[in-house]
Parts: C-alpha cells; structure tokens; sequence
C-alpha cells in the first residue's frame, strides 16, 4: 500500500497540472436512470483555448472525439465484467463552450443484466485532431486510482465491448423514448448516413 499511494498522489498531480493546458476539458460524468430503465451517460465538457500553432482560429477547437467505456460487474466472485463503449465525434467548439454529450444502455439490456444506475467503471477518452489528450481525473471513475488500472481498464473495454457492440447508444441514435434532461448539445459529425 505504501508503493501504491505515492503512484496515486503522482497521477493526479500530472493529471491536474495537464488538464490545464487540454483544449477540452471534461467537467463532470453523471449516470441518470430513466423510464423503462434506460440507463443515461451525461459527460459536460468545456472548451478551452486551442493549443496548436497550426489552428484555425485559437479561439475554436476541431475535430473532437469523445469515446466513452463503461463496465458493469456481472461476476464479482470470478470478477467478470460487461464492457460497453460508444464515441461521437464533434465538429467544433468555441473557447470557453460548454457542451453535453449523452449516451443510453437500453432498458431492456439494463433489465435483462439487472444493471444498477452506476457503472463499476467509466473512462472518457478525449481526442482533437487524431491526438489523444492526457487523461482527466474528473473523466475516470473513482474506481481507476491510477495510469495503470486506466491502461489495463481501456484494454479489457477495448476487448470486451465487441460482444455488446452498439448497446451503448450516442443520443442521436436513440429512438424517441424518454431521454431525460438534456441540454447545451454540440454540433456533431455524424458518419451513419443520417442527419
């Protein structure tokens, strides 16, 4: 325990002096339950000023992918989980925008695997332009106390997100069910055909 509480104390020092210089910050991840046992995934971003010598303008930020894993325990004995991810990506934002991104489990899936509201674990992967962003305290769950359980957390979600590909829904694919608050949505890039 003594090894491991220096390595935590680090990681958040370099997550929170690095999230200062991101172009997008995430300032809060909620779960939400909804009607007929939707499950709601709320990630709030901000916008801050754009880092890249080769910008546009300084004051926008393009290109953003925001991709989301989840990963509920369905085995705590044989410590098995089910993964799920989706992404989105977002055509641009202006300096200090805030923006939510939401994603849904569907009730029957949440009903079926008696899913709680919260995930054991969720991580928000940030990208601008291709180029990943440093990882952000308030984008992980509490339960990934440092780089190496993030790593090994991204891999596993990575992998295991194949059997429940497309489960976890970005809002415009959701069909016109209850989608619970919603607001400040930005302007997405949508690569399915439909607008």
């Amino acid at each position: 325990m003594k090894k491991i509480l220096p390595l935590v104390f680090a990681f958040f020092l370099l997550t929170g002096s690095l999230v200062a210089n991101e172009a997008i910050t995430v300032d809060r991840v909620n779960f939400n339950s909804l009607r007929n046992d939707w499950i709601q995934m709320e990630v709030r971003l901000r916008c801050n000023a754009n880092p890249s010598p080769e910008a546009r303008h300084s004051r926008f930020v393009e290109n953003i992918r925001i991709k989301v894993y989840i990963a509920f325990e369905r085995d705590a004995e044989a410590r098995l989980f089910d993964y799920y991810a989706s992404e989105v990506e977002i055509v641009a934002m202006k300096q200090n925008d805030r923006s939510n991104v939401y994603f849904y489990l569907p009730g029957p899936i949440v009903e079926r695997d008696r899913l709680r509201k919260d995930p054991d674990f969720f991580y928000v992967e940030i990208s601008v332009n291709d180029e990943l962003q440093a990882p952000q305290r308030d984008a992980m769950s509490r339960s990934i106390p440092n780089l190496e359980i993030l790593e090994s957390f991204i891999s596993n979600a990575n992998s295991g997100s194949v059997e429940n590909e497309d489960l976890l829904m970005p809002i415009y694919l959701v069909p016109e069910v209850d989608r619970g608050r919603i607001g400040d949505l930005p302007v997405f890039l949508r690569r399915d055909g439909n607008r």
